[in-house]
């Protein structure tokens, strides 16, 4: 059994010393630690599919029945696509499976073409069902300075057979609107999505072949002018058994999608996520400056109800459709940001309901200082959460056993091999390697990760059994 512990045991935090204010106790501050004072850390290993423009992975990671791991790597570079590829446990081999233009029948050197995939991979009836997204951008909106490129599309559903290999392009929707959010109700067979940047609800019924809009569930989205209209798009979204689909908005609210009822979407009153976190400060927390919807969102079978993490506070949260109800659980976050109003890393997408009722969870928290080695934004800590005990552990930070640190995640899966996987950043000290990445990113990267030097890794951490007791 792997018990809870504490990692910083030498650092001294300003909001727990001795005759500090309130205010200043309160200070959302990022922290560093150093290697020799962790009691612990995860040692991973990398894998390197060696696409260079690659700069990001967001959700698309997905272990698959046929016993290997499928995953997508995006890119901000102009002329770029995003690339689909397999990771074979046995032969420890990955392969390029398609470049995701040509697939939907673009070319990105001439095409604003699907620069991402931003959705979770679901698997059904042999095939993995997904949507693709944009990636090119001007000042955090679509890019609408194309040059000699055509405009982009729009974003696709599509599917992948793994038995034959062949992609399928099931529907198209709005000129310069990708996919950013997508589930799947596989007892009904419909795909839903929300759009970026308008926040519009989509759905395609796999059978009719129909592709639906129902409209804008977030105001304006984050087309919106700051504070008041701008709604930051919600990042997953959550089905329940009986097909109903949830999201949620930037202000707290809930709403819900019934395709039995007349009046399609509508909020779920008396329920208020802002209320959710367990601490608050009027300063950290104002409207436009704080969102409070959830980064991300699972149904527990076990439990009959969601599970989740808010976006700002990395609050874990329980919610019940059945009786509209909503409890905190624990902050998912390291002991140097506990009691914070704000998580200084906010929340990650590295999230799953695995074996034995566990959630697992990859966290951003303080970086790991090595001597030598240039500094990195944060690093990665693995979490478990055993709701049937209450426990809550933190395992360590991940480092691979040559002391390369992976500082950001954004996706987590348990592989036929038992291991956990996710793609990472992982920080480049290879002088050669660095001059190489630089020049192929120059053009762009994701603002949260433009400082570092790093190349997208597949990683894989121990198997899921060595964190949690049997």
């Amino acid at each position: 059994m792997v018990k809870a512990h504490r990692l910083f045991p030498s650092l001294l935090f300003s909001f727990l010393s001795v005759g500090t204010s309130y205010s200043e106790r309160h200070v959302v501050e990022k922290t560093t630690v150093p290697l020799a004072s962790l009691e612990r850390r995860i040692e991973c290993e990398f894998f390197q599919p060696d696409f260079l423009v690659a700069d990001c992975n967001y959700h698309s990671l997905a272990s698959a029945s046929d016993g290997n791991i499928y995953f997508t790597l995006g890119t901000h570079a102009p002329g770029w696509a995003a690339r689909f590829y397999s990771f074979d446990p046995t032969t420890e081999t990955i392969s390029l499976v398609a470049e995701m233009d040509k697939v939907v029948g673009e070319d990105a050197t001439k095409d604003i073409s699907q620069g991402k995939i931003h959705t979770r991979l679901f698997e059904h009836a042999g095939k993995l069902w997904f949507a693709s997204h944009t990636s090119f951008y001007e000042e955090s909106l679509p890019g609408v300075n194309y040059g000699d490129r055509t405009p982009y599309s729009g974003g696709h559903f599509m599917s992948y057979d793994l038995a034959t290999g062949k992609f399928e392009d099931l529907a198209t929707v709005f000129p310069n609107e990708g996919i950013i959010s997508m589930t799947m109700d596989k007892e009904n067979e419909i795909l839903y999505g929300i759009t970026w940047p308008s926040g519009l609800l989509v759905s395609y019924d796999i059978e009719a072949e129909d592709l639906r809009l129902w409209g804008a569930v977030q105001d304006r989205g984050e087309w919106g002018h700051k504070p008041e209209e701008w709604d930051r798009i919600c990042r997953t979204l959550g089905v329940d058994p009986e097909g109903k689909v949830y999201g949620s908005t930037m202000d707290g609210r809930i709403w819900k999608f019934d395709r039995n009822q007349a009046n399609r979407v509508s909020y779920i009153e008396g329920l208020d996520l802002s209320k959710v976190p367990f601490s608050q400060s009027a300063e950290e927390t104002v409207k436009g400056n704080f969102q409070n919807n959830w980064r991300v969102i699972e149904w527990n079978p076990d439990t009959n109800s969601f599970w989740g993490v808010l976006f700002e506070t990395a609050t874990l949260f329980e919610f019940d459709p059945a009786t509209d109800y909503i409890r905190s659980v624990v902050d998912l976050r390291p002991e140097p940001y506990e009691g914070m109003p704000r998580n200084p890393e906010t929340s990650q997408l590295g999230f799953l309901i695995g074996p034995n009722n566990t959630i697992f969870y990859l966290a951003h928290g303080p970086a790991v200082e090595i001597e030598g080695k240039p500094e990195v934004q944060s690093s990665l800590y693995l979490f478990t959460y055993e709701i049937d005990q209450g426990k809550f552990t933190n395992h360590g930070a991940v480092i691979s056993s040559d002391q390369r640190r992976p500082f950001f995640a954004e996706s987590l899966a348990i592989g036929a091999d038992d291991h956990l996987y996710t793609v990472a950043w992982v920080e480049v000290t290879d002088p050669e390697r660095i001059s190489k990445l630089r020049e192929a990113r120059a053009m762009g990267a994701p603002s949260e990760t433009a400082e570092m030097v790093y190349e997208m890794l597949l990683t894989r951490l121990p198997k899921w059994s060595e964190f949690i007791a049997e």
